[in-house]
């Protein structure tokens, strides 16, 4: 029996299944804590997707491609760690490698 997305037709392999599952109870152990800011959730749940789908970094990249330009466009939080990145972005990537919510 293979793997289904509720309400969706896409079929996962295995593999992809087993790292989502490794993934999602990541995030359930970092929010659990309180860790992760709820600016980045929506940021996360596309990063979980994309592991789920088996996708790349390359890939995920190229699917949120605005909303990445947009997170490069804007400056760093302030009073939050990685403060001296060089954008928002580069921010949210260092914090969630932290936590070890980066996948790639």
């Amino acid at each position: 029996m293979s793997k289904q997305f509720i309400g969706t037709n896409e079929q996962m392999p295995p593999r992809s299944h087993d790292n989502a599952v490794t993934y999602s109870a990541r995030i359930q152990d970092v929010m659990r804590y309180n860790k992760l800011y709820s600016s980045d959730y929506p940021l996360v749940m596309t990063i979980l997707r994309a592991v789920a789908q088996g996708h790349t970094e390359e890939r995920w990249q190229e699917e949120q491609q605005r909303t990445l330009k947009i997170l490069a466009a804007q400056p760093p939080y302030q009073g939050r760690a990685h403060a001296d990145a060089a954008n928002r972005y580069d921010q949210i990537i260092h914090g969630l490698q932290d936590l070890m919510l980066w996948p790639w």
